[in-house]
Parts: C-alpha cells; structure tokens; sequence
C-alpha cells in the first residue's frame, strides 16, 4: 500500500493540490500579475509532477543533462511569459506545433527527466 501511495498518490495529490493553488492565485491576483504568477506556477506545478512520476526509479547523477534539461526550461519559460521574442522562433515553434498546452507537457517532460 506504501509503495502505491508513492507511485500513485503523490502524484495525484500534486495534481489536485496544485489545481486548487493556481484556481485560488486566479481569483486573488489582479489581471497584470496573474499573467505571470500564474503561468510561472502552472510550469511549476507541471515540472513537479513530472518529478513525481520518476519518484521510485534509481536517480542517476549526471550534473550535465541536469544543467540542459533547466536550460530547457528556463527557455520555455521565458518563451511562455514573451520574454524571449525571435522573429523566426515563433513561427518555427509554430510550425513545430511547440506552443499552447505542448507547453506544459514540454515542463512535465523536463520534470520528469531531470532526476532519469
């Protein structure tokens, strides 16, 4: 039961929990700042729950695909919030279908390859 809660609750309560957080930060923040505080933690929500899913493997310790993988993420970040504007990146992340909910599943991605 132990092992399932970890697998399969942790996860879930991340998810739940999370929802709750962003749904209450929504409805407290006024329209400027819920942009960014609400896009940060949906990305942080989405990058936990990444980490969650590789909760019970053996973590291997490579500090150079560590480093990559928050490069990533920075960058999708910024990219997310429009920080960080190129001409021909938005039309190629377009055409790469990167953008919208892609998005969060590039975070969860990272999140869940971070500690692989």
């Amino acid at each position: 039961m132990n092992n399932f809660m970890r697998r399969f609750g942790c996860p879930l309560g991340i998810l739940v929990i999370g929802g709750w957080c962003i749904r209450i930060l929504q409805s407290v923040l006024s329209d400027n700042a819920e942009t960014i505080i609400v896009k940060f933690a949906i990305a942080t929500l989405c990058f936990s729950f990444g980490l969650s899913l590789n909760i019970v493997r053996k973590r291997r310790n490579t500090w150079v695909k560590k480093l990559i993988v928050s490069f990533i993420l920075l960058f999708f970040i910024l990219w997310d919030l429009g920080y960080l504007v190129f001409p021909g990146l938005s039309s190629f992340m377009h055409f790469l279908a990167l953008d919208g909910f892609i998005v969060y599943l590039v975070y969860v991605f990272c999140g869940w390859t971070f500690f692989d």
